[in-house]
Formats: structure tokens, C-alpha cells, sequence
């Protein structure tokens, strides 16, 4: 049984999950864990994906994490971080769907091991409220220091993408596959759009997330959760927070009736092919976990499709696995091949997926597919880490459904439901980075 989230932000009939709202587009979200010594705040940013915003949005909290009121440089923060017994805090920046999320996260010791009666809870919150609310400035403005340090760091993150191929042949089909659609952009930006940023320009967006921004808060694990939600409460009520920015995904609505086809020339001596196909199943969608098997048989996986046939088998590949987004509704495939196996890789990788739409997956398959999914939801519940990622999905999603309830899914789905969704898989965007003509 799922739990829709009603209108006033509140998961009812959910035991260990309680959702509030606190502040215009503010939620604070308890999920109580008595088992771990160690407990998790999160603080995230959910705005849209943003060719104007994305890179000001991506060196924002990297420059808070510079220094604050109390803590007016790394070192001061790190001190304090080691005194309230080793507590971490970190920031990140994530794409998901058409939404672009900066986090804050902090973990912490549980108060019941403090041995000097520190309320360890209220002096890492003061920490990370004093990181996230009250930055060190001048005039008004973050310090220019810190600013440009910071813009060269995302730069140098940027440029290095293309340095690790597996990873930026996933990043350019993307681009590639979505060239039209926000979701082709990266969450970090560009580094030309990171260099054009001023310290001005970056206190304006700053203010404008604190204002406009919707916001989910999640603490994980063992806390009084009402003095620790009226604390972030306080945090945001002397903001004036209206115009709340909308934060959607469109999902893919078909496949191109004729297949993009990008080759990529570089002074590369193993090639990078990766594929991309519309499936048109999101996480809304009931037949979704079948999706998510279908994807384990294919290609994810010791025991999938791909890895014991392109690569074991035929020796086609050094790697051949897929990946389905149950957000944007499609999947993809990367491997690293020999250029002189393109042709009989990529057909291969489709004939593959051929077989599932014909119905041929065996038992074991299925089986394997159905212990590999299940034993991820039975690890939820292993750190507060993974409970906390359940559950934010659970809020994007707008559906509430426990591991449990996730795991007799998995074990409903039939051959034939797999087949069926199978029919709707049309390959939509061929990208290959390969040699310069003159190497090959």
C-alpha cells in the first residue's frame, strides 16, 4: 500500500516518516531511526535546471562552506566540526529529473554517546544554520577571495570531465539525447558561465534560493525532532518567502523517428559507445518496477544480457552495461570497445534487448534480476545515508511506499509484464567517441 502526500505537506499513516511543512515551500521531514550511533541532517535546494542559474547555483555552497559569522574561514569550521565530536558537514550538487539540487548534509554523533554532557545535536545545528544563513560578507557582498578561489576549483572540475572518457561519453549523450530539453545540461554549468561570475552575482542568487527556493529538510535517525524542526523554522521566518519556483520533469514523450548519430573524434585509443533509448516509464508509472527488472536482465548486472554476451561471450567490449532514469523515462547503454567492433558491438547491444521483447528470459534471469532488486530495498534501512535517499525520492515523487511494500512489488512482477513494457523501447540517440581518422 502507497500514501499520497496531501496538500498540507503531512505523509499520513506512515510510521516511521512524518512530513511538515514549516515555511512557504519549506518542509521538514523526520524519518526516526533509534539503531544508529550516528544521525543525518539534510538541507536541500530544489530549483529548476537552468542554463542561467546552473553555475551559480553549483559554486553557491562550495563559497558558504568558505566561512561564516562565527566560523569566518575553513579552519575555524573544521575545528568546530572536530570539537562537537568529529561531526561532518559537506555540501553536493545533483541533477535530477529537470531539477537541479543543492544539499547541505551533516552528520552527527547521536546525543546519548556524548560523555560530557554536550547537547552535541544544538551545537553542530548551530554550525551548519550558521554555514547556510549567515555568510561571511563585505559591504553586503561574498568576499571576492573566496569567490574566485572556488570558480577556479569548478573550472578545473568541469575541464576534467574530458579527461575521464567513460564518464564524459555519458555526459555528451546526454547532451546529445537532449539538446532541445534542459535535462542536456549539466548541474555544474560551463566553465565560461563559472568564469563570468561575479561575487555580486552570486550574493543576488544566494538570496534569491532563500527566498524562492523550495526547500526539504531531513533529519534521519534519533533526534527530538520538534525542537529540531522549530529550530529550522526560525531559520526562515523572518524570510519573506513568496513565488515559490515550480519544480517539474517532463518526461520523454517518444523516440525520434529517425535516430540521431553524433561521432566524436579524439586522440583516443579505445573507443566509447553509448546509446540512448526512449522507454516512456517513469517512477509514476505502475508498471514502473518492471522497468527497473527489465533494465537489471539487460544490462546491470554479472548476470545480465549484455555482460554475459557482448562481453563474455562474443568479446566484444572491456565494459557493456545499461542504466534506466525513471524520471525523464529512457535508458541508456555505454561501453568501451575497439573501434574496429563498433558495427558488431551496437548490434549485438540491440539484439540483446531483441530478445527480451521476444520473450526470452529465463527463469533464472528473472530470479536474479528479482534478488539483486530486492536485496537493494532490503539495504535501505543499513544507514541513514540510504534512508535518507528512499525517502527524498519517496517526496519528488510524490508517492510514499515503504521497502516492504517495495520488495512484494518486485516479487509481482511476471515474464510477461517485463515482455509487454519491452515493446515500447525504441533507440533514439547513437553516440560514438572515437579515433581521429588518421589513428584509426
Amino acid at each position: 500500500m502507497t500514501y499520497q502526500l496531501n496538500k498540507a505537506g503531512i505523509a499520513m499513516n506512515f510510521d516511521i516518516f512524518n512530513r511538515q511543512k514549516i515555511a512557504e515551500g519549506v518542509f521538514f521531514n523526520a524519518v526516526s531511526e533509534t539503531k544508529f550511533k550516528s544521525n543525518l541532517i539534510s538541507v536541500r535546494f530544489v530549483v529548476p535546471l537552468c542554463e542561467d542559474t546552473a553555475a551559480k547555483n553549483a559554486l553557491l555552497f562550495p563559497v558558504l562552506m568558505r566561512g561564516s559569522k562565527h566560523f569566518p574561514d575553513i579552519g575555524a569550521i573544521r575545528r568546530e566540526e572536530e570539537s562537537v565530536y568529529d561531526t561532518d558537514i559537506s555540501d553536493g550538487v545533483y541533477k535530477r529529473g529537470d531539477t537541479q539540487i543543492l544539499e547541505m548534509r551533516m552528520r552527527v554523533l547521536d546525543n546519548r554517546f556524548s560523555i560530557d554532557g554536550m547537547d552535541i545535536t544544538a551545537r553542530a545545528v548551530h554550525l551548519l544554520s550558521d554555514v547556510l544563513f549567515a555568510p561571511v560578507t563585505e559591504n553586503g557582498v561574498f568576499l571576492e577571495e573566496y569567490v574566485e578561489s572556488e570558480k577556479q576549483m569548478l573550472i578545473d572540475d568541469i575541464r576534467a570531465q574530458i579527461n575521464d572518457k567513460r564518464r564524459y561519453a555519458m555526459q555528451r549523450l546526454a547532451e546529445e539525447m537532449f539538446s532541445d530539453d534542459v535535462f542536456g545540461l549539466s548541474e555544474l554549468g560551463t566553465a565560461e558561465s563559472v568564469s563570468a561570475i561575479t561575487p555580486e552575482a552570486l550574493t543576488e542568487q544566494y538570496h534569491a534560493l532563500l527566498f524562492h527556493a523550495r526547500v526539504e529538510i531531513f533529519a534521519v535517525g534519533n533526534f527530538d525532532f520538534d525542537v529540531l524542526r522549530d529550530i529550522f523554522a526560525g531559520c526562515f521566518s523572518s524570510l519573506e518567502r513568496t513565488e515559490i519556483e515550480k519544480t517539474e520533469t517532463e518526461a520523454l514523450h517518444h523516440a525520434r523517428e529517425t535516430v540521431k548519430t553524433v561521432y566524436e573524434r579524439q586522440n583516443i585509443s579505445q573507443g566509447k559507445l553509448s546509446l540512448g533509448f526512449y522507454t516512456g516509464m517513469t517512477v509514476r508509472d505502475p508498471d514502473y518496477t518492471a522497468m527497473q527488472l527489465l533494465n537489471i536482465i539487460y544490462g546491470a548486472g554479472v548476470t545480465s544480457k549484455l555482460f554475459l554476451n557482448v562481453r563474455e561471450k562474443l568479446s566484444l567490449c572491456y565494459y557493456c552495461g545499461s542504466g534506466e532514469n525513471g524520471q525523464k523515462g529512457f535508458m541508456t547503454v555505454h561501453s568501451g570497445i575497439e573501434f574496429k567492433n563498433e558495427k558488431k558491438a551496437a548490434d549485438e547491444i540491440l539484439a540483446q534487448l531483441e530478445e527480451i521483447k521476444k520473450g526470452n528470459i529465463s527463469e533464472n534471469e528473472l530470479r536474479d534480476a528479482k534478488l539483486a532488486l530486492i536485496d537493494s530495498a532490503e539495504r535501505i534501512a543499513d544507514s541513514v545515508g540510504n534512508m535518507l535517499n528512499w525517502y527524498f525520492s519517496c517526496v519528488m515523487n510524490e508517492k510514499m511506499i515503504t521497502p516492504e511494500e517495495k520488495c512484494e512489488a518486485i516479487r509481482a512482477v511476471k515474464t510477461e509484464d517485463i515482455v509487454r513494457i519491452a515493446q515500447d523501447i525504441r533507440l533514439d540517440t547513437y553516440y560514438f567517441l572515437c579515433a581521429k581518422e588518421e589513428t584509426i
